[in-house]
Parts: structure tokens; C-alpha cells; sequence
């Protein structure tokens, strides 16, 4: 079997680009026997995946996305070959020539429309259906996100497939004083803060943690630390933290190295993560296995990765992400007890699974 995989995504930032990275290193390790085609629009790509003998890499030349995915990659899917073309990232080729999967890590453009760019919407609206139409199996990484998708787009519950993702192994409780102190050196850390990570959007509801910040703030000595990047509709949400004069309480931290982040987990008070939706929610994990414990989302996919071992809020209510960050830090037996059920929960979470579950997928379909 030859599996096609496309790449343009993979120099971006986000957890898709997350997804997809762990999710290829651990497909590659088991599996030795199918060949793969990665491609890529950009030759500095080149040679990422040299050392597995069962990959070519090929540069499709085309800048713009929807010629790249539409015109570009069916006439590799022909030349090459490939049986099953494989997108980690929310589109298909509608016309290549083999079997199509591609994996819809959330439904937020439906669940909530008004949040996005007018023509991120229109393009999601249009082209959605269609690339669930044309695939032969859609990958979900949750079953809340398999009823969304029946609910929103109608598409067969034969068609999905729930594929959990997971957290990387670097992610563990840490007792290495040494490398924790480093790194709080380095980042120039408090003694006592909480933590935030992900892309600054509307749809992450970072207004609303600066909100509720600023009430704990009265009443606890404690900073709030920001990982990530910015995104669109960022400037609003990071004007806030001026408006209510949190400037030297907040610390943003910008991109944060791989190595860092578990050290950066294991320091904190908690993770504060009330997205409006998530597909997924990766630091949810990450925190859980560095013994981080979590207040995330009554929303989206998250009470489901969660499991039960985190602290849920309505993420529309900011006194109540306010008061669930305060119940965390001053009640030592709900700490403790986030902190060993989410030890628990990240047990039935890992990237060997999803890829062996992916494989299996892959083969099913060819197959059918």
C-alpha cells in the first residue's frame, strides 16, 4: 500500500501541526512494510523524514492552498501511484484518484460561526461538506466530536472514526531541581503562578481568564503565565490586560521550546484552559501527566478528554473560572485529587495507540 500524506501544514504552529508530528514519528516506528509519500509546499522541508527508508518527499510548488490541495496533489496522486491520500489537516483533494481520508479535528466553525473571519467562514461552510462527501473515512479525535459532526454536517456515523490523540512522553512529573530551577531562571518565573497555553484567539476565551485573573489577583499572590502565540483577534484580548492594569502580573512567555514546556507544567499552581470549544485539547494531557491539575471547559471536547479529573467551568462565566482557580489553589484535598485522577485519566492516552489505530484505519479503507 502506498499512503500519501499531505504536509503543507507542517511548519505551522497550533495543535493540528501537534497531532500531525506525533502522530507520523509514531507511524513510522510501527510500521515498516507500506510505502509513504509526503508532500510539502516548500523545499526547506526536504530531507525531515530522510532517515526512514519507506518515505519520498516531494515539494508541490504552489503557494496558493486550495490550487496546492486541489490541482497540486491529485497529479502527485496519480503520478506517484498512492492508494490512500491522508490529510491531517480539515481538507481532501475532491478529485484525486485513490481513497481519501483526513482528519476534522474540531467543529468549531459550526458550533460557533460568529466567532471567525467572515471568509474563513464562507470557505468552511462551502468546502466542509464537500471534503466529507468526497472522503471515504473522516477521523474525529473524539466521540463529541463524531456527534457534532452528525449533527451539524449529517455525515453517516459509518464514515467516522474516533481516534484519540494524546501527549508526548516527555510530558511527567519531574524531580529534577536542577533543570526546574533552570528553567525558571531562563524564563524569568515567578515563585507561584498559573498557567495558560495555546494561541491567542476568541475561540481560546483568554478575555475571560484575564477577567478572572484580575479577581484572584485581589485576593491571592500569584501571576499568570502565558505560552503561545497570537493569533487573529488577538489585539482585544491582550489591550485587557493593560485596561485592568495587570501588565506586571502577567507574564507572556511567546514560544516556549519542546523541551521546556514540562518543566514550565510541573511549576505551576494549575492550568487555566477554558476554551469556548475544543476538537481536542492537548495541554490537558500535557498538564495532567507533569501533575498539573486542570480548570478547563464545561464546552466542546474537553469534559470528554478530561474524563472527570478536571475542574469544569462554564467558560462564559468569568466569576466562575474566577472562583474555580481560587477553589484549586486553597483547598488542598480537591488539588491533590485533581492531581492523582489526572495521573489516572492520561493513562488511556498515547500516540502509539492513535497511529496503530490510524494503520488499521488506513488498511480498512484501502481494502473496502
Amino acid at each position: 500500500m502506498k499512503i500519501g500524506i499531505m504536509l503543507r501544514h507542517i511548519n505551522e504552529l497550533g495543535g493540528i501541526v501537534v497531532y500531525t508530528k506525533n502522530l507520523i514519528e509514531n507511524l513510522l516506528e510501527i510500521d515498516k512494510k507500506n510505502e509513504y509519500v509526503f508532500l510539502y509546499n516548500t523545499n526547506s522541508l526536504m530531507g525531515t523524514y530522510s532517515k526512514y527508508k519507506n518515505i519520498k518527499e516531494i515539494v508541490i510548488d504552489m503557494q496558493n492552498k486550495l490550487l496546492w490541495d486541489q490541482i497540486g496533489v491529485p497529479k502527485v496522486v496519480k503520478s506517484e501511484k498512492i492508494d490512500i491520500i491522508f490529510n491531517p489537516k480539515l481538507s481532501i483533494p475532491l478529485f484525486a484518484p485513490s481513497k481519501k481520508v483526513f482528519a476534522l479535528v474540531g467543529l468549531e466553525q459550526f458550533a460557533l460561526p460568529n466567532i471567525f473571519k467572515w471568509y474563513d467562514h464562507i470557505y468552511f461552510r462551502i468546502m466542509t461538506p464537500l471534503f466529507c462527501r468526497r472522503a471515504n473515512t473522516i477521523i474525529v479525535m473524539t466521540n463529541t466530536g463524531k456527534n457534532d459532526l452528525m449533527k451539524y454536517l449529517n455525515v453517516s456515523r459509518n464514515k467516522i472514526k474516533v481516534i484519540y490523540g494524546a501527549y508526548h512522553k516527555r510530558f511527567e512529573i519531574t524531580k529534577n531541581t536542577e533543570n526546574l530551577l533552570a528553567i525558571k531562571q531562563k524564563y524569568n518565573l515567578p515563585e507561584k503562578y498559573i498557567f495558560f497555553i495555546g494561541g491567542i484567539t476568541p475561540l481560546k476565551n483568554f478575555s475571560n481568564i484575564i477577567k478572572a485573573f484580575k479577581i484572584i489577583k485581589n485576593k491571592i499572590p500569584v501571576k499568570l503565565v502565558v505560552a503561545g502565540f497570537k493569533r487573529w483577534g488577538y489585539a482585544k484580548d491582550i489591550n485587557l490586560i493593560n485596561q485592568l492594569n495587570l501588565q506586571n502580573d502577567v507574564i507572556t512567555l511567546g514560544l516556549v521550546q519542546d523541551g521546556d514546556l514540562p518543566y514550565i507544567y510541573n511549576s505551576a499552581q494549575c492550568l487555566v484552559f477554558p476554551s469556548l470549544y475544543e476538537g481536542f485539547g492537548i495541554p490537558i494531557l500535557e498538564a495532567q501527566a507533569c501533575g498539573c491539575p486542570v480548570i478547563t471547559s464545561k464546552k466542546g471536547c474537553t469534559p470528554e478528554v478530561s474524563g472527570g479529573t478536571a475542574l469544569l467551568v462554564n467558560p462564559y462565566n468569568y466569576k466562575e473560572i474566577a472562583e474555580g482557580i481560587y477553589n484549586v489553589l486553597n483547598n488542598r484535598d480537591l488539588r491533590e485529587r485533581l492531581i492523582a485522577a489526572g495521573l489516572e485519566n492520561v493513562k488511556k492516552f498515547s500516540w502509539s495507540k492513535a497511529a496503530k489505530q490510524t494503520l488499521e484505519l488506513f488498511e480498512k479503507t484501502y481494502q473496502s
